[in-house]
């Protein structure tokens, strides 16, 4: 049987089967450790078009990403050191809540995090985003000090400060969309 692109096998502990596609277009497909080669080719056969279509959605999301220069990147990380601690302060008075500390990293991946002993890490990246967003970032986290996961409990904590707190989350995933960083 001949596939039509190539995987990685991984096998594992585990029960269950992931496919997954990176961001790259690398097919990956976790398994349990007997797996043989015949199933886990048969399991990505049968997975096929969602596979190329996945592969699709990721060559058109890198073709759409922007590389920040090194001169962007530094003139981002000094606004975000110059604006996040003042409004994380601010809202953290009006939440009732005292972070930790505020950091800037350059984390690629997230916007923000609330460590368990409540330091506050913002993206300098979270500059990009409007006004609004940056806000329900600071929001979001801050909120975590009180709730450190995404229950219930943590949304009705944003929306209590934000009323649209779930909408800015939406607009916020809809900008990450037809945005993406590299």
């Amino acid at each position: 049987m001949e596939l039509p692109f190539s995987y990685t096998l991984i096998r594992a502990r585990r029960k269950t089967v992931q496919l997954r596609v990176g961001p790259d277009g690398q097919v990956i497909l976790r398994a349990p450790q007997a797996i043989r080669r015949a199933q886990a080719d048969a399991i990505v056969l049968r997975h096929q078009d969602w596979i190329q279509a996945q592969i699709a959605r990721q060559q058109a999301r890198q073709a759409r990403r922007r590389i920040l220069s090194e001169a962007e990147s530094a003139a981002l990380r000094a606004q975000a050191q110059a604006v996040l601690p003042a409004r994380t302060a601010d809202w953290a008075k009006r939440m009732g809540v005292c972070p930790a500390g505020v950091r800037i990293t350059s984390a690629a991946r997230r916007w923000g995090s609330c460590s368990a002993q409540d330091q506050i890490c913002y993206s300098f990246r979270v500059m990009l985003l409007p006004e609004a967003l940056q806000e329900y970032i600071v929001v979001h986290e801050l909120a975590h000090i009180r709730h450190k996961n995404h229950s219930a409990a943590f949304y009705a904590e944003g929306s209590r400060f934000l009323p649209d707190f779930l909408a800015r989350r939406q607009a916020l995933r809809a900008w990450e969309a037809e945005h993406p960083l590299g």
